[in-house]
């Protein structure tokens, strides 16, 4: 019940606000005033030997879907509100529960200053902004060493302030800049929470200890994004930089059945993503960086345990060509190892795991078909090495180094 009033109230106050302002803007002005669009996204997924949607995608599986639906007013020149709505299915996660993806209020006196407030989406890379919004990007997978379905709860959005804008920088084209701080949500069903046990259960393993599920908040989280818009149009460059500190609540089993709380905490300290896109005519390359150094501790009755200190590091190399503009194909090399130092997966078989799980990578091609504004269809194949990204969904005594995934999806825009 707690939960659902907690729903409840995420997703009424906003509507409140929006009615409220719709009451105060003039009654002529309304319908001028506010914007109401949306999306709609089927996709099927089938893998060959190991899961990529928890429980599902290998005999097969129809359980990825979303569905928005986004308010804007502009209630003046510099003033603005927006909010939307998801629903998100994704085998087990999301569930279709209705939950606000971001709203915000935003004040820009300036094109180079503005203000904004609320939930917001946080600035990641090239796509985190619009990853759920299937139009806007021509795979129906990003690539999962930026875009982690696993990680998606901790990056999706942040709860705060943000201060964005842009100016020209003369010859040498614009700069845009973004710098966030508040909170983030950390959803009970996310698999980065899942994963976060595991690696807990595995540091205290030898003393014959173990944690039930973790109850993650966060303490302290802000970044910073920059970038450069390259005299060549279509051609621009930039980072994002982050810093996230969390603290987790659980209960600790000993071998003869005692339970007692305890708690810990999660630090990502000096977060990078570095990217680069050149857009020229229908030709689109775009390629990501990132190190994401992710250190685990337990609070081991007064003693802190450092129970894990991965450096997360991937990147891709993605290549679209828009002929005319209905057809999109696109290739993807995707790369990620689970720490950075480990390319050889030494650190999974000191856990107990195959070596295969410190890394994986994923040679993709894609087709999309746009067959009217509204309307998108997607195809793609992903042969793929290694389960890093995917190992806290799979059998570990029933899984391949190399599978096969193909997925098909469909989208409608209003």
């Amino acid at each position: 019940m707690r939960h659902k009033k907690a729903l409840m109230k995420k997703v009424l106050m906003p509507t409140v606000i929006l009615v409220l302002f719709s009451v105060w803007l003039p009654a002529e002005n309304i319908s001028e005033k506010i914007r109401l669009n949306g999306f709609l996204s089927q996709g099927y997924i089938y893998t060959s030997d190991n899961d990529f949607i928890p429980g599902t995608s290998k005999n097969g599986s129809f359980e990825m879907s979303e569905f928005g639906l986004t308010f804007s007013v502009d209630l003046t020149d510099q003033l603005r509100f927006g909010l939307q709505f998801l629903a998100r299915d994704f085998g087990p996660i999301g569930d279709h529960q209705i939950e606000l993806d971001w709203g915000f209020a935003e004040y820009r006196p300036a094109r180079f200053f503005a203000i904004r407030a609320g939930k917001i989406k946080t600035p990641i890379g090239l796509y985190n902004e619009f990853r759920d919004t299937d139009a806007l990007h021509p795979l129906a997978i990003l690539p999962q060493s930026i875009y982690d379905e696993a990680m998606r709860g901790a990056f999706i959005a942040y709860n705060g302030f943000g201060l964005s804008g842009d100016f020209p920088i003369g010859p040498l084209g614009t700069f845009d800049y973004n710098v966030f701080t508040g909170t983030v949500n950390h959803p009970e069903d996310a698999p980065y929470i899942t994963q976060i046990q595991l690696a807990i259960n595995q540091g205290l393993q030898e003393f014959g200890l173990g944690i039930s599920p973790i109850d993650m908040h966060t303490e302290l989280f802000f970044g910073t994004r920059f970038i450069w818009n390259a005299p060549l149009a279509g051609l621009r460059f930039g980072g994002t930089y982050l810093h996230l500190e969390g603290k987790y609540d659980s209960l600790l089993s000993d071998p003869l059945g005692n339970i007692s709380p305890i708690s810990g905490k999660m630090e990502i300290k000096n977060g990078i993503f570095l990217f680069g896109e050149l857009a020229l005519g229908g030709l689109t390359l775009a390629s990501e960086y990132m190190e994401l150094p992710v250190d685990i501790y337990l609070d081991f009755f007064g003693q802190e345990m450092l129970l894990s200190d991965e450096v997360m590091q991937g990147w891709y190399v993605m290549l679209s060509y828009t002929f005319g503009d209905k057809l999109t194909l696109s290739a993807l090399y995707d790369r990620f190892y689970a720490d950075k130092g480990d390319s050889d997966g030494q650190g999974a078989m000191k856990m107990g795991y195959p070596n295969y799980f410190g890394w994986q990578k994923d040679f993709a091609f894609g087709i999309r078909y746009d067959i009217n504004f509204n309307w998108t269809i997607k195809l793609e194949w992903h042969a793929i090495d290694g389960l890093a990204k995917s190992y806290v969904f799979a059998d570990i005594y029933d899984t391949k180094r190399k599978w096969n995934m193909i997925v098909a999806k469909t989208s409608f825009n209003f």
